[in-house]
């Protein structure tokens, strides 16, 4: 089967609810009927895309429960989506609530120590930062764009229907669900509404933890404002990037004062900006390496936050190192802007690079 952007989406605003709509799981403990004369597990799984891939809006709760051989957490998730790219959830877990949510353009987060928006790439910048898939990373770096922009890759598997039981007092298909990828670890079954093809239960498990979700309620095609989809613009501020191909218009696109180095040939650079600051980050190829340079001010960089640094002097500076999985910065700060030089290799070149800013 194939995946639509809305139904991916959907699996992106129910990760917790199913993967895709492939989640996976266990057995009710109810008896079962008969299954002569039913549909294959593939045409359940059909018919469920077919439903949720039609609906304009989509909105319900679910209780969602993860355990294991040592513990257990249960949250409850309330969610909303919207034709083409609009969805929204929020967890309340142990008396705390969590939202999140993407307008189509914007994806964001509300949790109780951190919030965030940033900017979806279009398609086209997609491509872009994926072909140029030679660039480096500082350690401890995630992903420029991250997870919540990456589309739910739908796994191809086998569906059986196990039997026709019930849930809550309504009939629902019990599909058995096993992935033909060697490499998938995640199986499980899925609970289905005979009448109408929706999502009752699904229970995924990954050989130690086991997810359990029960949807309580799901209503197709109501009315959904909107700012339902938006932003909290009084706790969340956009993040954007912007790419340039030249050091003159990279210079020219900040306030920051922007160092070039003479490390290499400049490559490429990426502009980060937040309401409350700015980091620019940018590429030099020297030989068959890429030396990144970084200019900082009120935006926390990944390598303020790691270990076992040390001190080097850099032109008679004091500056500060640190090294992990091959990888070294060296960085320092002054006057409220943060410069550091990043490099495959030890603190020793990271240094000799930063002296050629």
């Amino acid at each position: 089967m194939t995946s639509t952007p809305f139904s991916r989406r959907l699996g992106v605003l129910a990760a917790l609810l199913v993967v895709g709509l492939l989640a996976a799981g266990a057995a009710t403990g109810l008896p079962g009927m008969a299954v002569d004369d039913q549909p294959s597990g593939d045409e359940i799984l059909d018919r469920v895309e077919t439903r949720y891939d039609s609906a304009d809006t989509l909105s319900g709760t679910a209780t969602v429960t993860v355990e294991n051989a040592t513990a257990s957490s249960t949250a409850t998730v309330s969610f909303a989506a919207k034709q083409p790219e609009k969805v929204a959830y929020t967890v309340e877990k142990a008396g705390i609530t969590y939202e999140a949510g993407s307008n189509g353009s914007v994806a964001w987060a509300v949790g109780e120590n951190r919030s965030y928006a940033r900017e979806i790439p279009t398609e086209a910048e997609l491509e872009a930062y994926e072909a140029s898939g030679d660039r480096e990373r500082l350690p401890g770096e995630a992903s420029q764009y991250g997870s919540l922009t990456d589309p739910v890759a739908a796994s191809n598997v086998t569906a059986t229907l196990v039997e026709t039981t019930e849930i809550d007092g309504e009939s629902a298909y019990v599909v058995d669900i096993e992935p033909t990828d060697d490499a998938a670890t995640v199986a499980g079954t899925l609970w289905v509404a005979t009448d109408d093809s929706r999502l009752l239960q699904a229970t995924a498990t990954d050989g130690t933890n086991e997810t359990t979700v029960r949807v309580s309620e799901t209503q197709f095609n109501v009315s959904i404002h909107d700012s339902t989809f938006e932003p909290p613009a009084d706790r969340v501020s956009v993040t954007t990037t912007d790419t340039y191909d030249s050091f003159a218009a990279v210079q020219s696109a900040t306030e920051l004062s922007v160092p070039p180095s003479d490390a290499g040939t400049f490559t490429t650079a990426t502009v980060i900006s937040r309401a409350n600051g700015q980091a620019v980050v940018q590429q030099y190829a020297v030989d068959n390496d890429t030396v990144s340079v970084i200019t900082a001010s009120g935006v926390s960089m990944p390598f303020d936050q790691l270990d076992n640094e040390t001190t080097v002097a850099v032109d008679g500076r004091s500056a500060t190192a640190v090294e992990r999985d091959d990888r070294a910065v060296v960085f320092w700060t002054a006057d409220g802007v943060t410069t550091a030089v990043a490099v495959e290799g030890t603190i020793e070149e990271a240094t000799a690079a930063a002296a050629e800013l």
